[in-house]
């Protein structure tokens, strides 16, 4: 049974479809993101399966309970983190959480038990009897995930979590998405970068205009939308015998040469990387390195747009300059290991990304 099946979900406000007629299914044990820009639909998407927004038509089910007829079920079976929370800033996070515990029946008798074991989950046992008005914006966000995870929800609906954390509780925030991932609990995390949830996620979905325009599995969305595999290969001696080696093999085509580095494009996943090592080695060629690349970018280099919905484009990655950081003149962007996505303003589409690079 899926922990998550919408039929149809549509929102409506006015003339605006914030989010169109959205079908999808999560299994039990998936992590889910939901990438997007601002305005997609995402937060819309997320409050409607939390039982807060009432949809315009459409319904889903959420653990085996209808979305509309059986919302106070869900509601004890769900946890939802919203992007902006408010705690009581007057209690201590042991109070706190003795609250929420209370407020969703715990037993009285595992309370205590619980409190600890969260604090612990959550690393912030040392502020046990802090109050929540002394916590940094980081760790009300790990006491936010506590108040989920003291009343042990069987599905987490998670509203860009790490929406204005520094660096470091973006980590630590990260580190308890991890091991809840690593738990087989289901998670529908929304972001608007895609970074933020590479890494432990095992399915991402792409919504944008209030459509899902990509989803399944993270390696099958990055096989299909980054298309060939960018390889880079370092030999010990003079290149030209391994240029022309990995030149005789059919989907594979030489892009860079620089001293002893060879930069291809490879139509093939990892037996075919292999395959071409071990040609390499045949023709008695020193291999050092061969790897493929997935940090940086070299931006729209090949002019290799690859179209997947309307306005959205995926460019594979390259090693190169990241001029892409401060690329946001009317341009959704999300840079990750296995694509840069980009929305495109209305208008000429390919053209005007050419014009910004």
């Amino acid at each position: 049974m899926s922990v998550i099946k919408a039929h149809g979900l549509r929102k409506e406000y006015g003339t605006l479809i914030a989010v169109n007629d959205v079908e999808f299914a999560i299994e039990p044990g998936q992590v889910v993101g939901l990438i997007g820009p601002n305005g997609a639909g995402k937060t819309t998407l997320l409050r409607m399966l939390a039982t807060l927004l009432v949809p315009t038509r459409g319904t889903a089910e959420i653990l085996g309970y209808d979305l509309l007829k059986d919302y106070m079920e869900i509601r004890k079976r769900i946890g939802f983190l919203p992007d902006f929370f408010n705690l009581y800033n007057d209690l201590t996070l042991e109070e706190c959480l003795e609250f929420f515990a209370q407020s969703y029946n715990v037993p009285n008798n595992v309370i205590e038990e619980k409190i600890n074991a969260v604090l612990k989950y959550v690393d912030l046992e040392d502020k046990r009897t802090s109050l929540i008005r002394n916590l940094s914006r980081g760790m009300v966000q790990r006491m936010g995930m506590a108040t989920l995870l003291v009343r042990e929800p069987e599905v987490f609906l998670l509203d860009e979590p790490a929406s204005g954390l520094d660096p470091k509780a973006r980590v630590e925030l990260r580190e308890i998405l991890k091991r809840l991932s690593d738990e087989g609990k289901a998670i529908f995390i929304s972001s608007h970068i895609l970074t933020e949830l590479s890494g432990f996620c095992s399915h991402i979905a792409i919504m944008n205009k209030g459509q899902i325009v990509e989803y399944g599995e993270v390696e099958a969305i990055r096989q299909r939308v980054a298309g060939r595999k960018k390889i880079t290969i370092e030999v010990l001696d003079d290149c030209c015998q391994a240029v022309d080696t990995v030149r005789a093999i059919p989907e594979i085509e030489v892009m860079a040469v620089q001293e002893a580095t060879i930069e291809v494009e490879l139509n093939g996943g990892p037996e075919d990387m292999a395959a071409m090592n071990t040609r390499l080695v045949q023709n008695g060629i020193k291999v050092v390195s061969l790897y493929e690349e997935k940090d940086g970018y070299r931006g729209f280099i090949y002019g290799d747009f690859r179209k997947v919905g309307a306005s959205v484009y995926f460019v594979q990655p390259l090693r190169g300059c990241n001029s892409f950081v401060n690329f946001t003149t009317g341009f959704g962007l999300w840079p990750s290991p296995a694509a840069i996505i980009v929305m495109t303003p209305t208008g000429s589409g390919k053209e005007k990304l050419r014009e910004h690079l």
